[in-house]
């Protein structure tokens, strides 16, 4: 493991991430955590940190902060997707990539939190299981967003999620695009993965 590259990465990232942190609990307050993007952008602020505690006390990376880093590094680069490819062509690439924080949320982060894990982080190999974990912790979440837009908690946040109006066909297509996008990401990340 490149020791000085690992440290250097993650403290970049944990800097950008309390930054766009700041700024978002300035924006919506409690509700912050209603954003998919937002939870994946702090769970890698987690990661980021645990990472940078055992490298410096000179630890090897525990298997549940490299598991939390494949479920922080696939919810990441689907962020970065959907922002591109869905949102972006309807609400801007300037809103969804150059405005307050977003550069951070949509690119930066995403692309720090993918070199780190595939390339810099090295760590005992872990099981092919590990692929299914961003899937499982997506539908949570938009398992949790249903139910709550159901009972008009919650309005969206992301359109497929607003249930009272969007057809069951779009919602379950949705689901499906993300879990197979979670999925397939995860494996390729697997796959390219540096292992010790």
């Amino acid at each position: 493991m490149n020791k000085k590259a690992v440290i250097t990465i993650n403290t970049i990232i944990v800097i950008l991430e309390i930054v766009a942190l700041i700024h978002d609990c300035y924006a919506f307050g409690i509700r912050l955590f209603e954003w998919y993007t937002v939870d994946s952008n702090v769970l890698q602020l987690v990661v980021s940190a645990l990472v940078l505690r055992f490298t410096l006390k000179g630890e090897d990376i525990p298997k549940f902060v490299t598991t939390m880093h494949f479920v922080s590094a696939v919810g990441l680069t689907v962020t970065f997707i959907i922002a591109a490819f869905v949102l972006a062509p309807q609400g801007g690439v300037a809103y969804y990539f150059l405005s307050d924080v977003a550069p951070i949320n949509h690119f930066i982060g995403p692309l720090l939190s993918v070199i780190s894990l595939i390339f810099l982080e090295k760590v005992e190999k872990l099981s092919i299981k590990v692929i299914i974990w961003p899937a499982v912790m997506s539908l949570i979440y938009g398992v949790i967003c249903l139910i709550l837009n159901a009972v008009h908690v919650l309005d969206g946040p992301y359109f497929f999620l607003q249930i009272h109006e969007q057809s069951a066909t779009t919602i379950i297509l949705w689901f499906a695009i993300i879990a197979v996008l979670c999925v397939g990401l995860a494996a390729l990340y697997y796959k390219l993965k540096r292992y010790d």
